[in-house]
């Protein structure tokens, strides 16, 4: 009966960790930049403790950075490889970019691309007011990233804020 019981809790915690571990939702950090003297924010969606992305923005420079980690090892065969990233929100193709492939973390593959101007401001807009469903695909991995849009109002807030900051002047 002990060991039992003891299994169907271990099944329970195991489970439920991800939702109170902060996985499976969007999330965000902001602090003030010494160095840029800007604020940086970054949101992320962690789906496994290898596999995520990442949208990092710099209110003190122009644009933001969305990081694709598919979860898997980084290989030699994606030196110079360039990737097109596809943005999707709740199941309407926003645009395709074209990224670079590098590493992260312990020898992780990873696809990011720099967006500029009217694509971050397109981008953020569409990530804010996302209801359902916020799907990227990083051109290296076999599948997209296929994510909710829980926790994306709050995160595409702090994200929409930071690019409205890098057009004004300081």
């Amino acid at each position: 009966m002990f060991r039992s019981v003891s299994l169907a809790a271990a099944v329970f915690f195991v489970t439920t960790l991800p939702g109170q571990a902060g996985f499976q939702s969007w999330s965000v950090d902001k602090e003030s930049d010494p160095f840029s003297g800007g604020e940086s924010v970054s949101v992320n969606f962690m789906t496994t403790l290898r596999s995520g992305i990442l949208v990092l923005c710099d209110s003190a420079k122009k644009g933001l950075k969305v990081r694709a980690i598919p979860g898997f090892a980084y290989d030699q065969r994606l030196d110079n490889f360039k990737p097109t990233l596809k943005f999707a929100f709740d199941g309407k193709l926003l645009f395709t970019a074209e990224g670079e492939t590098g590493s992260v973390g312990n020898n992780l593959a990873a696809s990011e691309v720099m967006l500029e101007g009217d694509q971050a401001k397109q981008f953020v807009e569409s990530f804010a007011s996302a209801k359902k469903q916020i799907a990227i695909d990083d051109g290296i991995a076999d599948k997209p990233h296929l994510l909710t849009a829980k926790g994306s109002t709050s995160s595409g807030a702090a994200i929409v804020s930071c690019v409205e900051k890098q057009g004004s002047p300081s």
